[in-house]
């Protein structure tokens, strides 16, 4: 039984009065860029052309206490092979010819980076550089990492999901170490046209694998860009990838979207391309938003429209290093905070920009939360009927000064306990993950295992999560 409930889950709230979600507060991390790509520079890794979308994916490896980054390069790009970046505003950019590779880095600590030579791939005559596959060798593009502790095999223990241009299909790799990979085995039934950051979980709920992949609203590269789901048994043959969200408009479309399971959720971390509006500022960028999953077939977007991860000012070439597009990694937690590392660029996605790989963190739990409003001095929010899952009622929130947050435990027809009512509630203290629900003569833990439902009541305040209790498994 979880002892946490998200209020961003869709099964936690059954009502509320003048109060919305708002996304949690990111923090950039001061060493941003973390790393940039070094196609122009001195002396130059020219296999990082154009580091593009990066579409990282990174882990921390408990086993061997160490960060582990997959990372996408154009290692071949004729544009910025041939166009110093002195040089790139005389020009308008195009591709030309282009190669993809993967590339693999490393950290102790998460912030400073090294790029092993490993002596894997052959490219321009020498191995001395940090890829461990290109498309020459693989056919690789645009793909995803996942370090697989289920599977009993050792050689699978790492996966890669991609879109294979050799194969013209959707294609999985295996590998030891992460390092060493095998040749793509394409799925045999199904497609996608999954140009995009293709990634996949293993999901403990269904006993399956779960891919998230790209299709288009009107078939090949036609209309607008959709999120698709399969899932596999064996990481090899995959049911029917199916649409599970879509954007508004050609403004408002998902490009890739990253997943990850988090308490009994899923959280996606969809990028949001804005093609349509050429007259928006946003044209041509990218920004990653927030979404939630229960199964990860339901997918609802929170506070479409927010970035969570916002873009930095400016604009080419002068701009911040993320001030044009941001591509999230899949979050994980490490250290007491969520971790959320990004490919940001310095310009629009179809433009000249230069990639780096970027973290911000979250204090844990608070990707969002409820608050009053705009215009409203209180809000209240009901939950669906909990049970204890332990002594005491614990709150993950923030009270702003001059505000209050408190707290009642009702009944099915809304109509408080007796010493556990709003004005029973002892004032709550101004921000913490687990804030102590007190009322003044009776504790949470009289309810012992009969279900309750928790009102809150917030006037400039915010609540995550509660945590003690659990969705009640029975009727009231």
């Amino acid at each position: 039984m979880t002892q946490t409930l998200l209020l961003i889950d869709p099964r936690a709230i059954e009502w509320c009065d003048k109060a919305r979600l708002a996304l949690g507060e990111v923090e950039k991390c001061a060493a941003n860029p973390l790393f940039r790509e070094e196609g122009c520079a001195t002396p130059p890794k020219v296999w990082e052309a154009r580091l593009d979308n990066v579409y990282p994916s990174v882990i921390y490896d408990a086993d061997e206490q160490l960060f582990k980054c997959w990372y996408k390069s154009f290692i071949v790009d004729e544009a910025s092979g041939n166009v110093a970046l002195a040089d790139r505003l005389k020009r308008a950019y195009f591709g030309g010819e282009r190669e993809e590779g993967l590339l693999y880095a490393t950290s102790s600590d998460g912030i400073h980076w090294e790029k092993p030579r490993l002596g894997i791939i052959n490219f321009a005559g020498s191995r001395q550089n940090n890829l461990v596959m290109r498309r020459a060798t693989h056919g690789l593009h645009a793909g995803g990492v996942l370090k697989d502790e289920t599977d009993a095999d050792p050689a699978r223990r790492y996966k890669f999901i991609h879109r294979n241009l050799r194969l013209g299909r959707m294609a999985s790799c295996f590998s030891a170490d992460g390092l060493q990979w095998s040749q793509p085995q394409p799925w045999s039934q199904h497609d996608a046209v999954g140009d995009t950051h293709n990634n996949a979980v293993w999901s403990p709920d269904l006993g399956r694998y779960v891919c998230i992949t790209r299709g288009w609203s009107a078939g090949d590269f036609r209309g607008v860009r959709t999120v698709l789901r399969s899932e596999s048994r064996d990481f090899l043959q995959w049911t029917q990838p199916v649409e599970i969200l879509r954007g508004a408009d050609a403004h408002d479309q998902i490009y890739s979207m990253p997943i990850a399971r988090y308490h009994d959720l899923y959280i996606g971390l969809p990028a949001v391309f804005h093609k349509g509006d050429e007259n928006a500022e946003d044209w041509d960028c990218v920004d990653t938003e927030l979404a939630v999953s229960r199964d990860t077939l339901d997918w609802r977007r929170i506070c479409p429209g927010e970035p969570l991860i916002p873009r930095g000012p400016g604009a080419y070439p002068t701009g911040e290093y993320d001030c044009g597009c941001i591509y999230a990694a899949a979050p994980f937690v490490r250290g007491g905070q969520i971790y959320i590392y990004y490919g940001g660029s310095n310009g629009r996605h179809n433009d000249w920009r230069e990639g780096s790989l970027n973290l911000a963190t979250l204090p844990l739990d608070r990707f969002a939360g409820y608050v009053p409003r705009q215009g409203s001095q209180t809000a209240l929010i009901r939950t669906v009927p909990l049970q204890m899952a332990g002594r005491e009622l614990r709150l993950n929130a923030q009270v702003s000064a001059g505000g209050s947050l408190r707290a009642a435990v009702v009944n099915s027809v809304g109509e408080a306990v007796p010493g556990l009512s709003l004005d029973d509630c002892l004032p709550i203290p101004g921000d913490g993950a687990s804030l102590t629900l007190r009322w003044r003569d009776k504790t949470a833990e009289s309810l012992g295992g009969q279900p309750f439902r928790l009102l809150l009541e917030l006037r400039k305040a915010k609540v995550y999560a509660i945590k003690g209790c659990a969705r009640a498994s029975g009727r009231e």
